[in-house]
């Protein structure tokens, strides 16, 4: 492994050992969305009129920049500069001293040169020469990468947690890999570690606010905090996606059988090795198929043990809940207890008695308004009658009113009989069912059911509870399908054809 310092300048990191590095920082970020725009260099005059207006814009706020050595102290300071660099400062330092007291633009705009010299001798920058001598920034490659680590790390982002699943699972199975097997195994093991690496981030910034809720020093706080930092940033962009609809168990298993299937296939290996060392991926089977392996494994490894990350982030889901709901309550009991009130009263004594004669009484009058919520004041007067529980009383008995009972005459309740009787000869029985399918039976055994075809309303609705009864072993016969299911129409009726067969019945004895 490279040394890092093989790789970056050893001055690299000076650049925020000084006052003005957050000013820097700035610059820093406008220098990579310009990059991110600019993909072939940026010209040199863009971004330093960029610089000169960010400088500016601190400086109406009250920002004074000051010139810094390679040390990160003041230009004036002692530093590891040579002799020809101090001069080389020193008069740079007179030129802008001259074109201050003459043009302020004029100073802006060398202190903005300045701020690009040092970007580019502590290596954050190159500057090229091209043509019609027009001067081109451009990132190495460690500046480029650095610079959106540092954005991504100032930018709250939601994250999809199912599309590291999705992505997989496609790279896994997708006609690519059929063609491809290894590059698609070792992009799938690269997905992966991201998708490990941003549940293990989400863990961290828990924990992160969880230490940051217990600090808070007012109920405020704590509430803000809560609201405006943890369920914005974390709850509403990362926790609440992945326990609903983003949850990535939906490929989950697909995922693990894959693997599987492609560990325990040796064509399927063989095919890979081969194809990875066609591809110059690896300089040797050997290498390829202990490479592609070792993929298959982690991916295994790390979508296995989801359970035990998803574990972990509910844990600390709950521990920060907790320590949010302990710190509120203890600022509530605490900024109420006896001791904060001694203390509020130690303070308006001190004060008291830190001011004039004069003013004192007006000051008293005021800190004794404020300090009435510290006590708790009862007023006594005299007894009064009206204020006494008034004695209980029996309850009175409960005294129903008077049943009174009406003589129906006998002429109405022989006509409600008489009704009642003609309405039960009406009403079709069982046994009427019964005795009006064994009549049509008479001697035989079986019968269609064309013969009930009905003529009248009655029996129409007979043969509504023939079809009713047909099923009941009480019925005395039952309803057999014909072989040919047909629909019957036989004038303004449809039915299905049915044979009614007579059953006999066994008289049972039920004993109790």
């Amino acid at each position: 492994m490279t040394n890092l310092f093989d790789v970056i300048p050893e001055r690299f990191f000076l650049l925020f050992a000084g006052k003005n590095k957050q000013f820097y920082a700035e610059v820093l970020m406008i220098l990579f969305e310009q990059y991110q725009i600019h993909h072939f260099g940026i010209q040199y005059e863009i971004l330093r009129d960029l610089v000169q207006e960010l400088l500016e814009t601190q400086v109406e706020q009250g920002f004074v920049y000051e010139a810094e050595g390679d040390d990160g102290n003041a230009a004036n300071t002692t530093s590891a500069e040579s002799a020809a660099d101090r001069e080389k400062q020193q008069k740079h330092g007179n030129v802008a001293e001259a074109a201050a007291s003459m043009f302020a633009e004029d100073t802006m705009r060398l202190q903005a040169n300045g701020v690009l010299r040092r970007l580019r001798d502590q290596g954050w920058i190159d500057v090229e020469v091209r043509d019609g001598y027009r001067q081109y920034i451009v990132l190495p490659h460690y500046t480029s990468r650095l610079l959106a680590v540092f954005k991504d790390l100032c930018t709250v982002r939601t994250v999809e947690y199912q599309r590291y699943a999705f992505v997989t699972y496609q790279l896994l199975t997708g006609e690519e890999a059929k063609k491809r097997p290894a590059v698609a195994i070792i992009e799938a093991e690269e997905m992966t570690r991201q998708f490990i690496e941003e549940l293990r981030v989400l863990i961290n910034n828990m924990k992160h606010h969880m230490e940051q809720v217990v600090t808070k020093s007012s109920i405020q706080d704590v509430l803000d905090h809560h609201f405006d930092e943890y369920k914005t940033k974390i709850v509403d962009r990362s926790y609440h996606r992945l326990k609903t609809s983003d949850h990535v168990s939906r490929y989950r298993q697909a995922i693990l059988t894959h693997v599987q299937d492609c560990l325990m296939d040796d064509h399927w290996m063989t095919k890979a090795v081969e194809e990875a060392v066609r591809s110059e991926l690896f300089s040797s089977p050997e290498e390829a198929q202990e490479r592609i392996r070792a993929a298959l494994l982690h991916i295994d490894e790390g979508y296995r043990n989801l359970d035990d990350m998803l574990y972990q982030i509910d844990l600390r889901h709950n521990q920060y809940l907790r320590a949010s709901f302990d710190r509120a309550r203890y600022l509530t009991q605490h900024s109420h207890g006896i001791d904060q009130q001694l203390a509020t009263i130690l303070e308006w004594a001190s004060v008291v008695l830190r001011q004039d004669e004069i003013d004192r009484e007006e000051l008293i009058e005021q800190r004794l308004q404020k300090l009435q919520g510290l006590f708790r004041l009862q007023r006594l007067g005299q007894l009064h009658e009206a204020s006494l529980l008034p004695p209980r009383k029996r309850r009175q008995p409960h005294r129903p009113e008077e049943h009174v009972v009406i003589e129906v005459p006998e002429e109405l309740r022989r006509q409600m009989k008489q009704q009642n009787l003609e309405r039960m000869k009406k009403t079709i029985t069982r046994e009427k069912v019964r005795a009006y399918v064994l009549a049509q039976l008479g001697e035989r055994e079986q019968m269609s059911i064309v013969e009930l075809a009905p003529t009248t309303m009655e029996e129409f609705l007979y043969l509504h509870y023939v079809y009713l009864y047909g099923y009941d072993v009480q019925a005395g016969y039952r309803l057999a399908r014909s072989s040919e299911n047909r629909i019957l129409a036989i004038g303004d009726y449809r039915f299905q054809e049915r044979t009614v067969q007579r059953v006999k019945q066994s008289v049972k004895r039920l004993v109790r």
